[in-house]
């Protein structure tokens, strides 16, 4: 018996032995940490990149804000201003409108007067446009003043009438225009500016009509 535990315990002696040969027989580790740790560096690294990517993105926005030291502040953006919308016209403000003077009572002829060399020339259409473009212009402002806003777009035609007298003053103003346009003193305004024309004399009055097509 007591040779059988001796055996014993040589042979747990023995197994003891050989585990610990084999244990060093493993590779040696720190190769491995070293490799270990050389994956989480690189990993790191590449992180640490892509952070300073976006710490740039962001430094960018925020210098909006609050610039730093040294940087010119930038100036803040100028507020964006609602433009007023178009006004929506109704039929009845499109409805063409003719006022202003009757002009188709015809030119009085005073008998007898000295003075009257009116049938010595015959007006013709040159002669009426060379003296109605001067006016063009200011009755273009007549209309742009009768809009009801310079957003509003008011389609259709103004039409400038008068009768021209053999003397060559103008006797009588007729506009034909949309309703809102009359609305805005368009014809007091045109008279105005056709009632001061004047025109060689003539053998006969005649009625001119001047279209202005609306845009």
């Amino acid at each position: 018996m007591k040779g059988f535990m001796l055996g014993l315990v040589v042979a747990a002696l023995a197994f003891g032995g050989y585990v610990y040969w084999k244990e060093g027989q493993r590779p040696v580790a720190p190769a491995k940490v070293a490799s270990d740790a050389g994956a989480p560096a690189k990993e790191a690294r590449e992180k640490k990149k892509r952070r300073r990517h976006g710490a740039m993105r962001v430094a960018r926005n925020e210098g909006a804000g609050s610039p730093s030291a040294g940087a010119a502040p930038h100036a803040p953006a100028p507020p964006v201003d609602n433009e007023p919308e178009p006004i929506k016209l109704s039929a009845a403000d499109l409805k063409l409108v003719s006022q202003g003077d009757d002009l188709s009572r015809p030119d009085v002829i005073h008998m007898g007067d000295a003075t009257d060399d009116s049938g010595s020339h015959e007006l013709t259409q040159d002669d009426i446009d060379a003296r109605f473009h001067a006016k063009e212009e200011t009755i273009l402002s007549c209309i742009s003043r009768a809009r009801p806003d310079e957003e509003t777009y008011v389609p259709g035609r103004v039409t400038v009438k008068f009768r021209i007298q053999r003397t060559g003053n103008v006797r009588g103003v007729r506009v034909e225009a949309p309703a809102i346009l009359q609305r805005g003193g368009l014809t007091a305004c045109v008279k105005g500016v056709v009632g001061g024309l004047r025109f060689p004399p003539s053998n006969g009055s005649q009625v001119v009509s001047y279209p202005f097509s609306l845009t």
